[in-house]
């Protein structure tokens, strides 16, 4: 990833598109690209007329994410436009010459390239930064073994940690992770400096914290990190945001400079515009010329001028935000508010207060208060991409390490602060991300990212060992799965009691309710993966025996058990077992009609492997959906009647296999009324041992009319 010149804030996600859901739209996405290359005949990313890749890029993630894409008037009239004989004949030809010669034609083109292909180019990008695809967006090995949901290589080292693979292969990746400068001749290493941040200062503010990462760029290397580290957090943030990037190199500074103040309204809209609006400028205006009047007579009658402007809450908005860093950029007193000497005494700091060199102070403020916004804005996109690594929890503000020891120890005889910056050259950045077979598209190992030799792995193992008193790598291993189940647990008991569980299921049954359940649960995670998350502690309060709820879950959560997206593979969302018997939850939000689509290839695959992997241990599947038609019943009914091949072993067969259909409501029914899973799992049993006798429709309402 690069960066152009140094005033530009990196960004993980580019934020075109406008959607919270960035780690399920990393997997969406890569999906949606293998679909086209398997559509296409060339199997080439590329633009019309010579590929249609692109366009068929932007109508899958329309089709995949209707509740992200809800408006796409430019993509709907060039379909309709095709409809036309004419058109679509003119298009056929891809004489982009010959388009250009008529009017509707060359609309229809700009549309096709800026407003659809434009747009897939711009969502794909976010596949190239975290490596998931290459710049050609073809998918790299650690993208195909992501959404296929291939088990990860684990070091030594790997096997101990409480995370899952998706959080593995998101951590790996943002600590091989480079913002490089446009001659590629220097980078910046941004989750380095997060780790580095976290083993130096144990617990961080959460603004304070993804500010530092994000303002820092390749252009402008600090040389002591450190120091720069100590000075942010010992209160120099705004000093520091206003001095790093060396403003006054360039046109725009001189011409400020150059002009007198007042400074004519033409070069003030030119300056201070930042592609705003005429009527943002015009208030940016009146704040300079109010400024300006106060600072030539610091008069009570000027103060209330400004006083009118800050009480205006539309104004005082926009002026904080392109001056003030999104904070206030004045202080008032409250009891006396145009009191001239409170005012100075409360501002005393703020060297705008001053028409000496005011313009120039005022623009390199304004510039500098331009940046921070752009920092904020990506800083809550790195923030979202860093929680899913699951080693870095973000709880009530404060940022800290999840098993710091066991970090401190990894970390230990490495110089961590000489990694966050570094020079390199163009040959060495090509072959560091740009090849398919480059270490960044590729997997490696924490251990190999760092160039940990096996002695030193050796005595971090025996270090780890020894402080927790045990002697096998296993007992660390289960040791550190245990304590992060049990603190799960109690993430459950504080957050989610059965009374809230029972607010929320009935939610999802209507997807209006989506943004209510976002807020109730994780804002940035699509609702099917909540649904999963729900479900499963539902069947937590719900059960009469105990199990692992957090081994039992095939979803990825932050190092704060907030839910983040559905892992790849071949297994069931939910498997809980119980020592003697399993219960496999396979739960869907599709309606009747997509789930024959959509999950009974899926779910019969599952059930049918896990029955055959498990056996002599029975294991029941619940269907669970909001809404089930006949033909489901009675299909997932008919399958327990006949022998199933595995998708995984083709000389393997169940002889029969179990899958219970559902309904979100039945399962709060169970909850509210107490029914747990043996009283279920009994009447399951007892039915479909029956099925050797006569069809009986009303089987399924038999075994549910005790809820």
């Amino acid at each position: 990833m690069k960066v152009n010149n140094k005033e530009q804030v990196f960004n993980l996600f580019d934020t075109n598109g406008r959607r919270k859901d960035i780690i399920n739209a990393y997997n969406i996405y890569t999906n949606i690209l293998e679909q086209v290359y398997e559509e296409s005949e060339s199997g080439t990313w590329g633009r019309y007329p010579n590929e249609s890749t692109q366009l068929r890029f932007y109508e899958l993630a329309i089709q995949n994410s209707p509740e992200v894409f809800k408006l796409h008037p430019k993509y709907d009239n060039f379909i309709k436009a095709m409809e036309d004989p004419r058109i679509k004949l003119a298009f056929d030809k891809g004489d982009i010459s010959y388009l250009k010669k008529d009017k509707t034609l060359k609309q229809l083109y700009a549309d096709l390239d800026s407003a659809i292909e434009g747009r897939a180019r711009h969502y794909t990008s976010n596949l190239v930064k975290i490596g998931l695809t290459d710049e050609q967006r073809q998918i790299s090995p650690v993208g195909k073994a992501w959404i296929h949901g291939k088990k990860l290589r684990r070091s030594r080292f790997e096997r101990l940690l409480p995370i899952d693979d998706t959080n593995l292969m998101f951590l790996r990746q943002l600590l091989k992770l480079r913002v490089y400068t446009k001659e590629e001749e220097k980078f910046y290493s941004p989750m380095i400096m997060a780790v580095y941040i976290l083993l130096k200062y144990p617990r961080v503010s959460e603004d304070l914290f993804i500010t530092m990462i994000q303002m820092l760029n390749p252009y402008l290397p600090k040389e002591e990190p450190s120091d720069f580290i100590n000075e942010f957090l010992g209160g120099q943030v705004q000093k520091l945001e206003r001095e790093y990037v060396p403003f006054i190199v360039n046109e725009a500074f001189d011409e400020i400079v150059s002009e007198p103040t007042p400074m004519s309204n033409d070069v003030f809209a030119r300056n201070f515009s930042s592609g705003k609006s005429e009527k943002t400028i015009k208030v940016y205006r009146e704040f300079y010329h109010c400024l300006v009047k106060f600072n030539s007579e610091q008069t009570e009658d000027n103060l209330l001028k400004i006083v009118e402007l800050f009480s205006n809450n539309q104004k005082k908005s926009m002026i904080n935000k392109a001056f003030g860093f999104g904070r206030n950029v004045f202080s008032f007193d409250k009891s006396d508010k145009t009191n001239v000497k409170k005012f100075l005494e409360l501002n005393e700091d703020l060297d705008i207060l001053t028409n000496e060199n005011l313009n120039e102070k005022l623009f390199l403020q304004f510039l500098a208060s331009k940046r921070h916004d752009q920092i904020q804005e990506y800083g809550d996109v790195t923030r979202r991409v860093i929680k899913v690594t699951g080693i870095i929890s973000f709880k009530n503000g404060v940022v800290e390490l999840a098993q710091r020891d066991l970090w401190t120890k990894f970390f230990s005889g490495i110089d961590l602060e000489s990694l966050i910056f570094g020079n390199t050259s163009p040959e060495a950045y090509t072959y560091y991300e740009k090849r398919m077979d480059s270490p960044f598209l590729n997997h490696l190992t924490l251990e190999e990212i760092f160039e940990h030799n096996e002695e030193s792995i050796n005595q971090l193992i025996i270090d780890i060992q020894n402080e927790l008193n045990l002697s096998s790598d296993e007992e660390v291993r289960k040791t550190l799965f245990n304590k992060t189940s049990k603190a799960f647990i109690e993430h459950i008991e504080t957050n989610y009691s059965k009374e809230k569980i029972l607010e929320i299921l009935p939610l999802f049954s209507d997807r209006s309710n989506d943004s209510k359940i976002q807020k109730m649960v994780a804002e940035n995670t699509d609702v099917p993966t909540i649904f999963e998350y729900i479900v499963g502690i539902a069947w937590y309060h719900m059960s009469s025996k105990k199990f692992d709820l957090f081994s039992s879950f095939n979803l990825s959560m932050s190092a704060d058990f907030e839910p983040e997206t559905h892992a790849g593979g071949g297994t069931g969302d939910i498997v809980i077992d119980y020592g003697d018997q399993i219960f496999m939850l396979e739960v869907t939000l599709m309606n009747k009609n997509a789930q024959k689509r959509g999950e009974w290839e899926p779910v019969l695959r599952h059930a049918t492997n896990l029955t055959i992997e498990s056996a002599p241990k029975k294991v029941t599947t619940l269907f669970i959906a909001d809404e089930l038609d006949k033909n489901t019943i009675n299909i997932w009914r008919a399958v327990a009647t006949v022998p199933l091949q595995s998708s995984k072993e083709m000389d393997r067969f169940a002889k029969t296999v179990t899958i219970m259909p559902l309904k979100n409501e039945e399962l709060a029914k169970m909850l509210e009324n107490e029914k747990n899973e043996t009283e279920l799992y009994e009447r399951i049993e007892k039915s479909f041992n029956q099925l050797s006798k006569e069809f009986n429709m009303e089987w399924r309402n038999e075994i549910i009319e005790f809820i």
